[in-house]
């Protein structure tokens, strides 16, 4: 069972603390049985993204893609790529050189615009490398999403492509934060 709810509430003893939490009304809840075990996780919402963030994200790539095609093949994938390693963040993590390959591909292997690169020899720890690790979009926050979209529509720009009004592009991220605001709601 997973829910979302408001109006958690701390009732405290000299036996500890106990935790109320508001629940749905579900068949679920009264099957629990009292004598096993249960995990319980409380964490705090995030944010998500918009969709039509991300779905316009992938448009603007294609375009790139198509245009940069007339001279050579090039894939939304590898604009996509491009375009975390021009814009995106990332963490350096030393890694021991032995690790270093392994590391790489467990890196990767989280999705398409998780990229790993060597970047040479760590100065203060004999033995390691630092391992440039960016973040793909799919973790993304508001901020970070909308750096995204602006480095592809410079892009997109740079390459004469045309886009649809900066309007429509600033009432996605205006839309992105609407739907931000509902889920505190």
């Amino acid at each position: 069972m997973k829910w979302s709810v408001k109006g958690i509430e701390l009732l405290r003893s000299p036996l500890g603390v106990m935790v109320v939490i508001p629940a749905p009304h579900d068949n679920d809840l009264a099957k629990l049985d009292k004598e096993k075990e249960y995990v319980i996780e409380i964490k705090k919402k995030s944010k998500s993204r918009s969709m039509n963030a991300n779905a316009y994200c992938w448009v603007l790539c294609q375009k790139i893609a198509e245009e940069l095609s007339k001279t050579g093949y090039t894939s939304k994938e590898d604009v996509y790529r491009k375009a975390i390693k021009d814009c995106g963040h990332f963490t350096y993590v030393p890694v021991h050189e032995d690790a270093i390959e392994r590391y790489i591909q467990i890196w990767r292997g989280h999705g398409l615009g998780w990229i790993a690169e060597d970047a040479g020899e760590c100065k203060s720890i004999p033995w390691y490398h630092n391992i440039m690790c960016y973040h793909g979009s799919s973790v993304y926050n508001q901020q970070e999403m909308a750096r995204l979209i602006e480095c592809l529509t410079d892009e997109c720009e740079q390459l004469g492509i045309k886009l649809e009004p900066s309007e429509y592009i600033q009432s996605l991220i205006e839309g992105w934060e609407s739907e931000q605001q509902k889920e505190k709601r």
